[in-house]
């Protein structure tokens, strides 16, 4: 039973007023941090980095069987990345609820979970697993906690241990963009816990994963102002989006085979996975640019419009290939 995520769930009810919001957001932040601090309080979050190593190959294992059970197979188009002495960083793209047990079967390696989604991991079959495993939880709506969980990561770093970061935040639910835009966070603590980013690209065929892993991406070839973060996270991104085009390259597909509703049924398939997501949860995930307009922004004045003789040439679909007659 998922007793938070169905508390979440009451704060995206159509209709409510500012005050009827904060009142339903004040419950669920009170019930999230008891439940926060009732899971800090179990043996599994006192063991130490050496112990969870240990057992590694034990939640391994489960997850293996677990992903057999459900059907869930993977291969690995590629995995370039060489060995190191230094921590690491398994930047991930995410594209639904099982990447966390497919990936990790592909790269084997140990590691602590960074995850900004409490609410929807308690309660499920994984949630032991995941906390023996080692994680690192925190609010993404509340900067105190970003803080603190950066200095969590950068120490653990600093330790020798690894971690799986799911670089876009959330599901990338895009048709269109190999990657979601991203925060420079991750190359920022890369670079303060003397880490390696191993970057490795995810995507779904059913219940058929392929994954491709990149090479090392050294944050010792950038320097530490906000330029060459910028400049770091944009090539991490780009060497991710690279990744994930090779693996779309392995699915040769003619346009005339792809049926129109293709998307939407994969999205569908999705959320049949994980009911609490929506494309609207998702979106309120999403970092956005304040330099990056989206399509679906620009245009979203056309929905408003009342068709008449004066702004009849919007909806000609010579115009513009009819971008209005789609919005």
């Amino acid at each position: 039973m998922n007793v938070l995520a169905d508390e979440q769930q009451k704060l995206y009810q159509e209709g409510l007023t500012e005050e009827e919001y904060k009142k339903i957001e004040k419950e669920f932040l009170e019930l999230y941090y008891k439940m926060r601090d009732k899971n800090a309080s179990k043996f599994y979050s006192k063991l130490t980095l050496e112990q969870r190593k240990k057992i590694h190959k034990y939640i391994l294992g489960i997850y293996i069987l677990k992903n057999r059970l459900g059907g869930l197979t993977h291969e690995i188009i590629a995995d370039r990345r060489q060995k190191t002495d230094r921590p690491i960083i398994f930047a991930v793209t995410h594209v639904g609820k099982f990447d966390i047990e497919v990936t990790s079967e592909a790269i084997k390696d140990h590691y602590y979970l960074l995850s900004g989604d409490y609410e929807h991991i308690q309660g499920i079959i994984d949630e032991p697993f995941i906390g023996l495993n080692g994680i690192f939880y925190f609010n993404e709506f509340v900067k105190s906690e970003r803080q603190e969980v950066t200095d969590k990561m950068i120490n653990h770093l600093q330790q020798n241990g690894n971690l799986m970061y799911f670089i876009e935040g959330t599901w990338n639910m895009t048709p269109n963009l190999p990657m979601l835009p991203c925060y420079w966070g991750i190359v920022d603590i890369a670079k303060k816990g003397n880490a390696i980013i191993v970057p490795v690209a995810a995507d779904q065929y059913g219940k058929h994963f392929k994954i491709n892993i990149g090479e090392n991406f050294d944050m010792n070839n950038y320097g530490s102002d906000a330029s060459e973060k910028t400049r770091a996270i944009t090539d991490l991104r780009d060497t991710l989006a690279t990744l994930k085009w090779e693996i779309w390259e392995t699915e040769p597909t003619k346009r005339k085979d792809i049926a129109p509703d293709e998307w939407d049924k994969y999205v569908e398939e999705r959320f049949k996975e994980w009911p609490y997501f929506s494309l609207e949860y998702i979106d309120r995930l999403v970092f956005k640019p304040k330099n990056v307009v989206e399509r679906k922004d620009v245009y979203a004045f056309a929905k408003k419009l009342t068709p008449n003789k004066n702004n009849a040439f919007l909806y000609d679909k010579r115009n513009i290939d009819g971008i209005f007659r789609e919005n």
